[in-house]
This record gives C-alpha cells, structure tokens and sequence, in this order.
C-alpha cells in the first residue's frame, strides 16, 4: 500500500527528506507518494518539487496551504520541516482532519506547546512520529546490541561531548534565535535522545550556559544578531543511577572534538561520530586488564544482533561493523529509514520508533540545562516534562 504524503517546507531539510524517500523507492520500498508540497517560498516549493519529479518519478503540486492540499488529495500523511514554531499549528490542523504527521525534531519550541500537539494526535487516534535519525545510524544500533549484551558490565558514565563551527552561521540564521529554539536546543536534541536511547529515561539535570557570539558570520560575509545559547555544560543522573557528562560547544575554535563514550564495571564503549560509518571501539576489562577487541572479533559478542531488512539493504549488511559511504547517502539512508518505520506505525498500527512523547522528552531534558542555569538548580526530569519548570521557556 502506497500512502499519500504532503510536504511541508521544502527547503534544505525537506529536499533530504525527498532523497530520503527516493532511496526506499530504489530499494523497491515506495511506502509513500509526494502529492503535494507547501512552502512559503516559491523559488523553494519549485526546487523540490523538481526533485521529487527526478528522484521519484512524479512532479508533487505546489499548494498554498494544508486545507487546498488535503481537499485535492485525502492526505494519509504530512511531513513537517517548517521552522518549530509552525509544527503545533500545523500539526493540530492534519491530525483534525485525520492525518498522520511526520514532524521534523525539535518537535515545538517548548515543551508546553509540544504537549499540545501530543494531546492533539492522541484524541485524533494518528500518528506523531518525531525525525530523530541519529540513533538509526547502523553504528549505534550495533553499540545498543553490545551494551544490552553486557560486554562492558554495569554501565554507570556516559559522555556525549562536541565542539566546533566557531562564529559562522550554523545552517541557517533563524537557529540561533531564541524564538525558534536556538541553536544549543536544536542540535541538542539528537544527543539527549541518544542519551535515554542507551542508559534509559533520564531522572535530573544540571547545567551551565552561555552565549560565546552575540553576531555570527553567514556565508558570505554577512553579519546575524544571537541570542540564543551556544554553549552547554551539564550533567545528568539517569534512573539507573548512571551518570551523564553533557558538553554541546557550538562556538568551539581551535580543535574541534566529538566523543561519545559509555564506561562499565567490565570495559568501555566509544561510539563514532554519527553519520561517519566509523567502527565502534570496544575495550573489555579482562583479568584486571584493558583487552582491545577487534573489530572482526565484535560481532562474536552480540551473535543474535540483526539490522532490520530497510537498514540492511540501505547500508549493504545485517551484520556491520562499519560502512563506507558519502555523506549524502548516508544521511538519506537515515530518514529513509525513517520513513519505513513511519509507514509501518499507519499500516500496521502500532507506535512508531520515536513517537511524540520520546521527541518531547529529549527536548525537555536539552531546554533542562538552560532552565537548571536560570534556576541555578538541579532539576527533575518529571518537572521538566510536565511542563512545571519553565521559567527560560515563558519568556519566548
């Protein structure tokens, strides 16, 4: 069954989601057919509308708006990779008419607004699936299997630290306004999710911010006002009474770094940057000491592990350990295979990977660190959650 899908925002982000849905159609999966797209600006709405023509085989209609769109065509779905601040609205406008929606992270610009949205697709009986593509990437699916395999023991640290981009414009100039997230939140995301998605549900948060540049550098030359975060430090205690070290520097100069580690009682586990096709790092602790293990000798240890069908034939393999690929392929890959689970969550009724409760929690516990430094507090996961600590979230 090939379900009807609407576009919305056909910008950089929404040009990767047609090559997205473009690698499913090579591999013979075509779950979904663009009827239709929608942008704000036309030079935008043409260009991706001339892609999907190429890429898919069919030229989507340029529409004005969700209720012209809907009318011609009786959407099964919309994508959304508009700016934060329209997924609400345009999300509780599909869902009463009863459309799934596919929103691009973060799901809302605060967590009381993405709780609307929540409501709004639980009391329409639809689907909210949240893009969130990191933890989808082969390595991580096979650093999961070995951590829930015990290789490493009792794992009680994890680290997620990165930094770089200096003063330039990181992607577009609107990310580093408050009003639309900022440029901290909206990365950050992908690393909280990344967090729960190895150590589980998150319990309290502490952190420490900063904006490093009051004015970035576009691409040519061009100077933007900030005055959203680009700096953050924290800490985190998940219910496992695991520890998390958190560092986002999205000012960094000089040497750039990304790591992400999880130490256990029994060794170590040091993931690769995503999207790289790096191999995962193993150390066990042996006897009382460091053993290195081979990446020919890693899948051993997980011997049930498994990529699921649209991944394996994505990336070449159910069983990897590492994958050599451009970027760009890679990076379709990862939504394609968004689009698979989001396609059997419709069809087959259930939830999918990343539903509107998950991305909403990753954005609670990243807006977490920024509430913690106006409060000065460690805060719980449950307040941040519910919405009741959101005192940096009320002023935009």
């Amino acid at each position: 069954m090939t379900l009807t899908l609407g576009l919305f925002g056909a910008g950089v982000m929404g040009q990767r989601h047609i090559k997205g849905l473009a690698k499913l159609r090579n591999i013979g999966q075509q779950a979904f057919r663009i009827v239709g797209i929608c942008d704000l600006i036309p030079e935008s709405a043409n260009k991706a509308a001339d892609l999907a023509e190429e890429l898919l085989g069919n030229r989507p209609v340029i529409y004005p708006n969700f209720a012209s769109m809907h009318r011609e065509n009786r959407l099964d779905a919309i994508t959304l990779t508009t700016m934060p601040n329209t997924h609400v609205a345009l999300g509780i406008e599909a869902f009463s008419a009863g459309v799934h929606v596919l929103c691009e992270k973060p799901v809302a610009t605060t967590v009381k607004s993405s709780w609307e949205l929540v409501h709004a697709g639980r009391a329409a009986g639809r689907k909210l699936a949240i893009a969130e593509n990191y933890r989808r990437d082969p390595m991580n699916r096979l650093g999961k299997a070995l951590l829930d395999a015990g290789v490493i023991g009792h794992p009680y640290l994890m680290v997620q630290s990165s930094s770089g981009s200096g003063e330039q414009v990181i992607i577009t100039p609107w990310r580093h306004l408050k009003k639309f997230c900022g440029i901290a939140v909206d990365m950050g995301v992908h690393y909280t999710d990344i967090l729960e998605y190895y150590l589980g549900a998150v319990s309290s948060v502490v952190g420490l911010t900063d904006i490093i540049d009051v004015v970035r550098i576009g691409s040519n030359g061009s100077k933007h006002p900030v005055d959203a975060e680009d700096l953050v430090a924290g800490s985190l205690r998940f219910a496992s009474g695991a520890v998390g070290h958190f560092l986002l520097n999205c000012a960094g100069r000089g040497e750039g770094h990304f790591t992400r580690a999880i130490y256990g009682t029994g060794g170590s586990l040091i993931l690769p940057p995503d999207r790289s096709g790096q191999p995962v790092q193993l150390v066990q602790r042996r006897s009382g000491a460091d053993v290195r293990v081979a990446n020919d000798d890693v899948l051993s240890l997980v011997p049930r592990f498994s990529l699921d069908e649209t991944t394996a034939a994505l990336f070449g393999g159910r069983r990897l350990v590492k994958y050599d690929l451009p970027w760009v392929d890679i990076d379709a890959n990862l939504l394609a295979i968004e689009y698979a689970d989001f396609a059997s969550a419709i069809s087959q009724d259930h939830e999918p990977e990343v539903n509107g409760e998950m991305g909403l929690r990753s954005l609670a516990l990243m807006y977490g660190f920024l509430e913690s430094q106006r409060s000065g507090a460690m805060l719980s996961a449950t307040d941040l959650v519910s919405g009741a600590v959101s005192k940096y979230q009320d002023e935009l």
